[in-house]
């Protein structure tokens, strides 16, 4: 069978056809009923979609249609993974309407997917399911899927949150300097080559299931400085110098805008010990706090020990936990 064009799975009364873009709406209702507490916009997806380096990085999508109404009713994506690239090793994800559920729309797509992974000579597949979803961690199970890592997802309070009693952590440690991203690039756009050099060197240091591999420059500055959820004057930074030493950034969500993302908080490993990721975050928090935001929520891995001491130590409460499937397609 080609890759492209349509295929109708009779037992299941769908159509699996190549993903177009004007299914960007269907495809995002899906995941947000699927994930109400972790929801997306159309222009979100469409930017992640449109910044693959597609040199290099596959990415690809199908949905799952009702031949009678023409409606979306599940879609499988499928691509590298950029911050930690094998050729053969592809993130997936299957979502399908709660409507349809139970009637082997999954089971089809996933099929599809196994044939055209096949196709590619992929070795190991990786998917993300919350631990609460019973029914899609059985699902991915019963397909070959291996729990292989887990996360903590925590929020924090912003309005609650009381500062005077952090005001010693506040402090910038001697001869730091804490400045902001959107500040460094108006004196010289050149520097951000020099945070995604700090970027890469402290994403060596989180716990994860696969190595970790620097993404391409364009993808690191577009996330940075141009998508949906960029947000420069929130990307904290601390400076030795003119060197940069730590970061704790923050992501805007579209459609939760109540609510902030930390999108990574990290320090140099000859700067640790001296407050500066306590600091970060204690400024990322007051920038929240003085614009109204009412929640800020990150992601931990549940070996990063010393972030989830200082989320604990900030507030933040645990929330959901988050399963990193996979499964070893090496000689199937």
């Amino acid at each position: 069978m080609p890759a492209t064009g349509e295929e109708t799975v009779q037992r299941n009364a769908v159509t699996i056809r190549d993903f177009q873009p004007e299914d960007y709406p269907a495809l995002v209702e899906i995941s947000n009923l699927l994930y109400p507490d972790n929801t997306t916009t159309v222009e979100e997806e469409r930017f992640e979609d449109e910044r693959f380096d597609r040199g290099k990085i596959f990415h690809r999508r199908l949905v799952a249609m009702d031949p009678s109404t023409k409606t979306i009713v599940g879609s499988v994506s499928f691509s590298h993974l950029p911050w930690s690239f094998h050729p053969d090793r592809y993130a997936v994800w299957i979502g399908v309407h709660p409507q349809w559920q139970g009637r082997r729309v999954g089971g089809a797509l996933a099929g599809r997917l196994m044939k055209e992974l096949r196709q590619r000579k992929a070795k190991a597949l990786r998917s993300w399911v919350r631990e609460s979803m019973t029914e899609s961690v059985a699902w991915l199970r019963r397909r070959g899927m291996q729990e292989l890592h887990r996360s903590w997802e925590s929020r924090l309070d912003v309005q609650a949150f009381d500062p005077s009693a952090f005001a010693a952590d506040a402090r910038v440690p001697d001869g730091i300097e804490v400045v902001t991203l959107k500040d460094e690039l108006a004196e010289d756009p050149e520097r951000l080559r020099d945070v995604f050099e700090m970027d890469n060197v402290l994403s060596l240091d989180v716990p994860r299931v696969d190595p970790f591999t620097p993404p391409p420059f364009e993808m690191f500055r577009d996330h940075t400085l141009v998508g949906p959820r960029a947000l420069p004057e929130a990307f904290f930074l601390a400076k030795d110098g003119d060197r940069y030493v730590g970061v704790s950034d923050f992501e805007r969500l579209e459609s939760m805008p109540d609510t902030l993302y930390t999108g990574f908080t990290g320090v140099r490993r000859e700067y640790r010990g001296r407050g500066i990721a306590v600091c970060l975050k204690l400024r990322a928090i007051d920038y929240a706090k003085r614009r109204g935001f009412r929640w800020i929520r990150t992601g931990n891995s549940t070996l990063n020990a010393p972030m989830l001491g200082i989320n604990m130590k900030l507030g933040f409460v645990k929330e959901n936990i988050w399963i990193v499937m996979g499964k070893d397609l090496a000689g199937a």
